[in-house]
């Protein structure tokens, strides 16, 4: 059955009901965001609480105003998380080490997010094992299991039964309800045309598979 939905007009998006924490998913793209007004900001009469920034790309691309909204996000207060595009077709291990040459986690901070949502004609095998491959290393350094971040093609294609024990952070716009299928999501993308105070244009909406405080739960230990 799908979940009852409230249309959200200044904000310019349908939310289902139910879900307290709330988050946005930010890149260079952004440019000029006034977090202060972000933080005034309420949808449904609830804060954004969480930001997911854009840190890497490949082996030798990084956002380059990750270290910026790196520091804004925080000194604003909010809980912020970091995550790589990633490409199949590159050395996974040179893609977790731009990573973490980047991203110096805090406690507090959000786990690292795995962006798989493109195959470059690749092979499933391959696909398969090179996201293992960055997501063992990325565990090994930062000492906490990753999230993928994926749309639901891909996950039912490639994640799926092979990467069952990560938490997903599942991209499906637009919908009234989760996918039946998918059980252990922790984020959910609801919208690609948000509109928040304090930041020009369209955004990327999230909403967070608990409460308050299995939010906190997940974040690194203070």
């Amino acid at each position: 059955m799908s979940t009852p939905v409230i249309w959200d007009r200044l904000h310019g998006v349908s939310l289902p009901t139910g879900y307290q924490v709330m988050g946005i998913d930010i890149s260079q793209y952004q440019r000029n965001i006034d977090w202060k007004r972000v933080k005034q900001d309420r949808i449904t009469g609830q804060p954004i609480r969480f930001v997911f920034i854009k840190a890497t790309e490949g082996i030798s691309r990084q956002d380059p105003l990750f270290p910026k909204y790196w520091q804004e996000a925080h000194a604003a207060g909010f809980a912020c998380g970091a995550y790589h595009f990633f490409y199949s077709t590159r050395n996974p291990l040179l893609q977790a080490k731009n990573f973490e040459n980047q991203v110096k986690l805090r406690a507090g901070d959000l786990p690292p997010v795995l962006d798989a949502e493109v195959t470059n004609h690749q092979p499933d095998s391959v696909i398969r094992h090179t996201m293992r491959i960055w997501l063992v290393e990325i565990q090994r350094y930062y000492g906490v299991k990753p999230i993928i971040y994926t749309n639901l093609s891909f996950y039912r294609k490639y994640v799926k039964g092979y990467f069952d024990d990560y938490p997903l952070w599942i991209a499906q716009h637009k919908a009234t309800s989760n996918p039946k299928d998918m059980t252990n999501w922790l984020f959910w993308q609801i919208s690609d045309e948000a509109r928040i105070q304090g930041i020009p244009g369209h955004i990327d909406l999230n909403i967070f598979h608990g409460d308050l405080q299995d939010f906190r739960q997940i974040c690194l230990p203070k």
